[in-house]
């Protein structure tokens, strides 16, 4: 059996975003970042100097947002940490990926209805152009038709696939859709010859859930929310 290399992992972000993502990727200097309408994700070296971040300034522009992952180094003069969240990483090497003929696969036109159960359900960030990271599944109401649960890829850093958007409709949870939608969206990763792993938050309830499908705990690491000051020197 081949030991997985769990490497790409420590900047998965980075991975994805010099490899196979570099169409989604601005970059300047040491800092990388996707395109705005894209995803919210930046990619810093850990250990952060004066000049990287002039960088990440300069992508995310006056006032505006980056997120840091895992940061080392004081943050420079005028800039704020507006939120921190315990990250949690999760891999996927032994998790059981079943497909499911049941379910709908999702494209540009349901972007909107997509986006509407993200802002009902808000499992993490989702804009206009997500949907162009990796695949994405749902499962629609049989008598409606309207989308009660979906999930998808978002990050591709070498040799893994990260499971994003994991959301159920409050009144269609308890009827395990998320485990199926996270095991067919699994079969798809390893289908192609990827590894599944997934990011949430140490207070997600959905941890029990991801533990119990097999995924493993790997990391937990500060995720820091900051604004650029609106004039940096």
């Amino acid at each position: 059996m081949t030991v997985a290399d769990l490497s790409p992992l420590d900047d998965p972000f980075g991975s994805a975003l010099r490899g196979r993502h570099r169409a989604f990727a601005r970059t300047h200097g040491s800092a990388l970042a996707y395109q705005p309408d894209v995803s919210v994700f930046y990619a810093h070296p850990r250990e952060l100097t004066a000049a990287d971040f002039t960088d990440l300034a300069t992508l995310a522009g006056p006032d505006g947002l980056v997120g840091l992952r895992d940061r080392r180094g004081e943050l420079p003069a005028g800039w704020s940490v507006l939120e921190v969240f315990d990250l949690v990483q999760f891999t996927g090497e032994h998790v059981a990926a079943v497909a499911d003929p049941a379910l709908t696969r999702l494209g540009e036109d349901d972007v909107p209805e997509m986006a509407a159960l993200i802002e009902e359900t808000k499992p993490g960030p989702f804009l206009p152009r997500t949907i162009e990271l990796g695949d994405y599944l749902g499962f629609r109401d049989p008598a409606t038709g309207t989308l009660l649960a979906m999930a998808g890829e978002r990050a591709k850093p070498d040799g893994w696939t990260e499971i994003s958007a994991v959301c159920t409709r409050p009144a269609a949870r308890g009827r395990g859709l998320a485990r199926r939608l996270i095991a067919a969206v699994a079969a798809g990763i390893v289908g192609r010859g990827d590894l599944p792993f997934l990011h949430t938050t140490a207070d997600n309830p959905a941890c029990a859930l991801y533990e119990d499908m097999g995924f493993i705990h790997r990391s937990t690491v500060p995720l820091e929310i900051v604004r650029v000051p609106e004039r940096t020197h």
